[in-house]
């Protein structure tokens, strides 16, 4: 655990973040809201297609889990997260 402290001071301290302050917390959500989540949506899309591509050569679970199970946690997910951070950045 002493490591992961470090490491994470170290980051900490070369990203000069001293303090987390509502501006850097509204910019993030923001962009996350604007570029962020196109860009994750891409990625989980590509991904999706993938397991339901290899669903058709699976059999019993792993086709079960690549054709329904992954696909709806990553999309529901997604979904989840969207209306947050929508929700969130509507508040300013």
């Amino acid at each position: 655990m002493r490591k992961w402290v470090e490491i994470r001071d170290l980051a900490v301290e070369a990203l000069g973040l001293e303090e987390v302050g509502q501006a850097l917390k509204g910019n993030l959500n923001n962009w996350l809201a604007d570029e962020g989540l196109n860009v994750i949506s891409d990625a989980a899309d590509k991904f999706v297609e993938q397991c339901k591509k290899d669903a058709t050569a699976e059999t019993g679970w792993c086709k079960v889990r690549d054709a329904f199970i992954l696909p709806l946690a990553i999309q529901g997910g997604l979904t989840v997260l969207r209306v947050v951070i929508q929700k969130a950045a509507a508040e300013k």
